[in-house]
């Protein structure tokens, strides 16, 4: 096979130009997919004292909850997480808060919708097979691994693989960019667990092909956007943005994409898709916690519901530290806050401003509780509500814990180190994955690339990428922890179909000579070998961050 494309195919690739394509696109869709297939059949934990099927507290959080989910029809997980059994299933990614029976219960900190829908599939493999989760866990979880990792990583290849025949490059690069997908990415290390990740991803990928069909579909011989484009364009966006919240610079330009386009076919496919999941999320959510908001945004106080005035606020305050509850503050309290077997414990939050001293009052019958607050400028007190479901008890993430904490999750506390080591230091996207150098030029080459008229894709990607790296770098000292601990910065996976098809342009240009074909491949064997260092655990730190440490850098 030549490594041009006849003119003619570039221009509006006819019927013996795409069945030339696809005899090869078959080959790496297949070999991946299988190959994923494999690795979810023997999915197993060896760095485990025990033998799991999970891989990290981030996974056992989804799973405990399509356990109790799918086996009581509740999302509270205390007894899923009880010790003693013969699979760990605890998890640091939990929170605690009331229940509809009125008392503490822990929940996922995760968002319930991917897991609620996960656990449906459970209920149907228990009701074929009669196996659950709890007596035959391997089973049961490569099984749905299979079914909710490995088919829909198929349709991101062929989506990806439709996505490339829609624009005006050479056969080389078409391959060239395939193979990166199939085998050059995180996203098939991240295929033997349960995260958010993959399922962004893959609805990263149908948006972008829905987009380019919409944006394109006017073109000679390329196929007119239907209002099924517009609903899946509409749908994988959402259902990106419900896994991944950054993914909303990603919808916002769909849906602008989608009216520039067709008003018409926006307001009756595009916008019913995008409320349907939205309408999923918040609805689980709700169902899960009572709330329309997040487990994961609860890390702090809630209302103010009274604030009490005393005359001696320093012998308020000494009580308070010897964990008594004053009269002083007792008799005013709200009538549901007189706890009749009150105990109280100094606050335990990292992020409590220096000026505030707070202390939690617990119910030991109930375990309900709240919180009492006193900012030093004044001499009254504030009673407040719960709302930091991460302070509770033994929590991971309480401020005494903190020198327990891997060091990862105590933080970067230099910005300038953080973005360094994010882009090309010890868990760079460039210095893991350097086939994104030539996405990166391809961002900009498509910008000025007027034949490909993919000049709006290009600004886009590399506003969408930047709004991001910027998001992260710009969070606060203890959410700049590259992710915890993962074998990369697993918070942009959800961009790489984007940045495979701004690769195009690049690796079109490069493939045109011997030394560009070598460059090329040189990268892309880096990054596979990146990607295949930790495919049997992709909750593992960076190959390159195990090498800093040992030297100590």
């Amino acid at each position: 096979m030549s490594q041009t494309t006849d003119p003619a195919c570039v221009s509006e690739l006819p019927a013996f130009c795409q069945q030339r394509h696809w005899s090869i696109y078959w080959i790496f869709i297949v070999c991946s997919f299988a190959l994923v297939c494999g690795k979810i059949a023997t999915v197993q934990n060896y760095l485990s004292s025990k033998e799991t099927p999970f891989f990290s507290a981030n996974d056992r959080s989804r799973w405990a909850t399509i356990r109790a989910f799918g086996d009581d029809n509740v999302f509270e997980i205390d007894d899923v997480i009880a010790r003693g059994q013969t699979v760990d299933w605890d998890t640091i990614d939990k929170v605690q808060h009331l229940g509809s029976d009125g008392r503490m219960h822990a929940y996922s900190s995760k968002p319930p919708l991917l897991p609620t829908m996960v656990a449906y599939l459970y209920k149907g493999v228990k009701f074929f097979t009669g196996k659950t989760i709890t007596e035959d866990t391997f089973f049961v979880t490569r099984t749905l691994l299979l079914i909710v990792n490995a088919l829909p990583w198929g349709m991101f290849l062929f989506f990806l693989a439709k996505t490339i025949d829609c624009i005006a490059v050479r056969d080389w690069s078409r391959y060239f960019v395939l193979g990166c997908a199939g085998f050059g990415t995180f996203l098939t290390t991240f295929s033997v667990t349960l995260s958010n990740h993959l399922p962004a991803a893959i609805a990263t990928m149908a948006c972008v092909y829905a987009l380019l069909r919409i944006s394109r579909g006017q073109e000679t011989r390329l196929p007119k956007a239907t209002w099924f484009t517009f609903f899946l364009a509409g749908l994988s966006a959402a259902f990106a943005f419900a896994n991944e919240m950054p993914a909303l610079s990603l919808f916002v330009i769909a849906f602008v994409v989608c009216l520039i386009q067709s008003p018409p076919r926006t307001m009756t496919g595009f916008v019913p898709a995008a409320a349907l999941v939205i309408a999923g999320f918040f609805g689980t959510n709700f169902w899960a916690h009572g709330t329309l908001i997040p487990a994961y945004a609860h890390r702090s106080d809630g209302a103010v519901v009274a604030t009490i005035e005393t005359d001696k606020p320093i012998a308020a305050i000494g009580q308070l530290e010897k964990g008594k509850l004053p009269d002083s503050i007792k008799t005013e309290l709200p009538e549901q806050y007189r706890f009749s077997t009150a105990e109280v414990a100094p606050g335990d939050w990292s992020s409590t401003p220096s000026d505030t001293q707070r202390w939690l009052v617990r119910d030991r019958i109930t375990n309900n509780q709240f919180v009492i607050a006193k900012v030093d400028s004044s001499d009254d007190f504030q009673v407040r509500q719960r709302g930091n479901w991460y302070e509770y008890p033994r929590s991971y993430w309480l401020a005494s814990n903190t020198a327990n904490r891997s060091p990862v999750d105590q933080g970067e506390p230099d910005q300038l180190a953080y973005t360094f080591h994010v882009l090309i230091g010890h868990h760079g996207i460039v210095s893991l994955t350097p086939i994104w150098i030539l996405s990166l030029a391809g961002m900009i080459s498509l910008c000025f690339a007027a034949h490909l008229k993919l000049r709006w894709f290009g600004f886009a990607s590399i506003a969408i990428t930047v709004a991001v790296i910027a998001f992260y770098v710009s969070r606060p000292e203890i959410d700049r922890n590259y992710g915890g601990q993962c074998s990369g910065l697993r918070w942009t996976f959800w961009m790489i179909p984007i940045w495979l098809v701004c690769m195009l342009p690049m690796a079109d240009w490069l493939g045109q000579s011997k030394f560009g074909r070598f460059f090329c491949l040189t990268l892309l064997a880096i990054s596979v070998v990146s990607a295949g260092l930790s495919h049997l655990n992709p909750w593992v730190h960076p190959w390159l961050y195990d090498l800093w440490m040992a030297f100590d850098l």
